[in-house]
């Protein structure tokens, strides 16, 4: 049964796939024995193209693309892999595409394909989370025997998956330092970007640059496993100033494309204590060509620092500068409405936990009580962790105008972002109905 709408604990079937789904993008990025997977998939049958995919409820995300160029999300209804998550069952359309739907064979004839076969991947919580797709330019057969041989890869990919879900994207928990200056010094920190939009408008206003890990043999590196890491030591200081001056080089580059458009980048509290603080951030950014008026520097709540005058001197001189200073993940840790007015920040950004409480008239009440005070103030503000259409429409009705989340967008590399802004399409997202 799919839903027993007389059982309040009882989620839709689409909803609970879209949330098994959405724990295997945790991984974020591919690793090699991931991908070695999917290409020795596509050898076994003899396909030119094959494709790792996670659906939620309304997008296709790309984890592994073989014989194409990286690609990241597209409309999950747009797609074949849209039937086989559905069905649950392969979908084959080969040489003669005798078998093929009406629908199959217009998405096939729009992307200049003529062949297709998918099985789908299973998660934890046995429900269908995506596929494992090989494509081909040239017309193909399929027989049984190939078919079961992808779902023999399929399982293995399951089982790669599980074991991303549960133990992260590293072999190991990392226990000391060593590692991650190591990685600083091999150039292996680096920056991956999440969109930022008007919900009025729904237009793409700018990225927030986010530190991730690319390890040379365990892939990317959960965030969960070395930020904490990085906090407890000095070295938070080095990972911002490396995501900062390898974001600002692509920024400009963005801008050029996009004029106005904005770039935030986290900051530990930790920087605020050195007297030479500001001078490290001048120095960062001055390897590109980008107005510090473009770049919005999000004051992180995790390392937070005993307030002081050396602090505020610090946020005055960055304002010199021209840069905007959020105080970000507000609603917890370390901040409070006082340092709104200690402080002086030009913004906050909502902490992802109370954006989870939108829908509830206690979560409502709290956040129009912060957008109240924001107004008031002249103060910006970014909500962040949105997931559904109704979170975004409460949130606007509620005074924010800025959000991100993965409604709009997961992080992605410098590289998608670059296509996504070169592309011909709208940088406006589609409203979705949810």
């Amino acid at each position: 049964m799919d839903h027993d709408p007389t059982s309040p604990n009882l989620r839709p079937r689409a909803r609970r796939q879209s949330d098994s789904a959405r724990r295997y993008l945790d991984v974020e990025a591919t690793t090699p024995a991931l991908r070695n997977t999917v290409e020795l998939a596509a050898k076994s049958v003899g396909f030119a193209i094959a494709q790792l995919n996670v659906l939620d409820e309304q997008t296709l995300y790309t984890l592994v693309n073989i014989g194409l160029p990286p690609m990241s999300t597209m409309d999950r209804s747009i797609t074949l892999c849209d039937d086989v998550v559905r069905g649950g069952k392969p979908a084959v359309v080969s040489r003669n595409r005798v078998d093929a739907t009406v629908r199959q064979r217009d998405i096939l004839d729009q992307v200049g394909l003529r062949a297709y076969a998918s099985v789908p991947l299973r998660g934890r919580e046995g429900l269908v989370i995506g596929t494992l797709c090989l494509l081909d330019l040239m017309p193909r057969e399929v027989s049984d025997g190939q078919l079961q041989e992808l779902e023999q890869f399929a399982s293995v990919l399951e089982e790669q998956l599980d074991l991303h879900r549960r133990v992260g994207s590293t072999t190991a928990k990392l226990d000391s330092d060593v590692d991650l200056a190591g990685a600083l010094r091999g150039g292996q920190i680096v920056p991956w970007f999440q969109s930022i939009v008007d919900l009025r408008t729904e237009e793409i206003v700018g990225f927030e640059a986010l530190a991730r890990w690319h390890h040379p043999t365990n892939g990317l590196v959960s965030p969960a496993d070395f930020v904490p890491l990085a906090e407890s030591s000095e070295l938070i200081i080095d990972v911002d100033l490396e995501v900062l001056r390898q974001a600002v080089r692509a920024a400009e580059t963005w801008q050029k494309l996009r004029p106005g458009l904005r770039l935030s980048v986290n900051l530990s509290g930790r920087h605020l204590a050195h007297p030479d603080a500001v001078a490290q951030l001048q120095c960062a950014v001055a390897e590109a060509d980008v107005d510090p008026r473009s770049i919005s520097l999000e004051l992180t709540e995790t390392s937070a620092v005993t307030d002081g005058p050396l602090i505020r001197r610090h946020i005055d001189d960055v304002h010199a500068l021209g840069f905007r200073v959020l105080l970000d993940d507000f609603g917890s840790g370390w901040s409070s409405l006082e340092r709104l007015v200690t402080l002086e920040p030009d913004g906050i950004k909502i902490d992802g936990q109370l954006s989870r409480l939108v829908d509830t008239p206690r979560g409502n009440a709290l956040l129009g009580a912060i957008s109240k005070v924001t107004r008031e103030l002249g103060l910006s503000m970014i909500i962040e962790g949105i997931e559904t259409r109704v979170q975004a429409d409460i949130a606007l009705e509620l005074g924010c105008t800025l959000a991100q989340g993965f409604l709009w967008s997961r992080p992605q590399s410098a590289g998608a972002v670059l296509r996504l802004l070169s592309s011909d399409q709208s940088p406006r997202t589609s409203r979705r109905n949810g």
